[in-house]
């Protein structure tokens, strides 16, 4: 809209958009169109691994949760490493080229699996965040409502409704500094709307109306 809007300031021509509910994910899917096209390569799913680095997945902790860690190049594996206190799995005969890891997933996996597992979400989380390792926590919904840093960026705003009392909804994104979305209702009740509806719009007397309530049509 941002786009349409500046081209009309300068053209003076307004235009409509055209875009699909899926396009964005589309376009998002890395190489997949163009290495098909090429090849001819369906790339299946492959869960919370990535089909061309490794580590790069979701790893089990001592509590109970998951974490993702991704390391997309060489440098990050070595720090990974560092942080793991496995200096050593950096040595080219062991798993410091990207080629030796990918072929050795299953290994690099369970490896850094076993170093996650033994220790909580917010342990592996704050190791990795001091050695510059890629890691975030894998949150429910529950871990969503206490963390700080959504509490933080204000993403959960409770709002009254006549109907249900105090609900916590996400909150208005992006949050633009002059003109900040708001929420200023949850959507109408079910039927708020029908005597506008069939009236105004189809012409229906009140009498009409009744007759329709009655037979439960409305």
């Amino acid at each position: 809209m941002l786009l349409a809007l500046r081209a009309r300031d300068a053209t003076g021509r307004g235009q409509f958009i055209d875009i699909g509910l899926y396009e964005p994910m589309f376009r998002f899917l890395d190489e997949l169109a163009p290495v098909y096209q090429k090849t001819g390569f369906v790339r299946e799913r492959t869960g919370a691994e990535s089909g061309h680095v490794v580590p790069h997945s979701h790893y089990p902790t001592s509590d109970g949760k998951w974490v993702a860690i991704a390391c997309t190049n060489d440098k990050m594996f070595a720090r990974l490493a560092e942080v793991m206190g496995r200096p050593e799995l950096t040595a080219e005969e062991a798993f410091g080229k990207k080629a030796k890891r990918f072929e050795s997933r299953e290994e690099v996996n369970r490896l850094v699996a076993e170093w996650t597992g033994a220790r909580t979400q917010a342990g592996v989380v704050e190791e990795c965040s001091r050695g510059g390792v890629p890691c975030g926590p894998i949150n429910s919904i529950a871990d969503i409502f206490a963390d700080p840093h959504f509490a933080a960026r204000r993403n959960l705003i409770p709002f009254m409704d006549d109907r249900v009392g105090e609900l916590a909804v996400p909150a208005v994104v992006p949050l633009l500094s002059e003109t900040p979305g708001r929420v200023t209702h949850l959507g109408p009740a079910l039927g708020a709307h029908t005597e506008e509806v069939y009236g105004r719009l189809l012409g229906l007397g009140p009498a009409e109306l009744e007759e329709l309530r009655k037979d439960g049509v409305i």
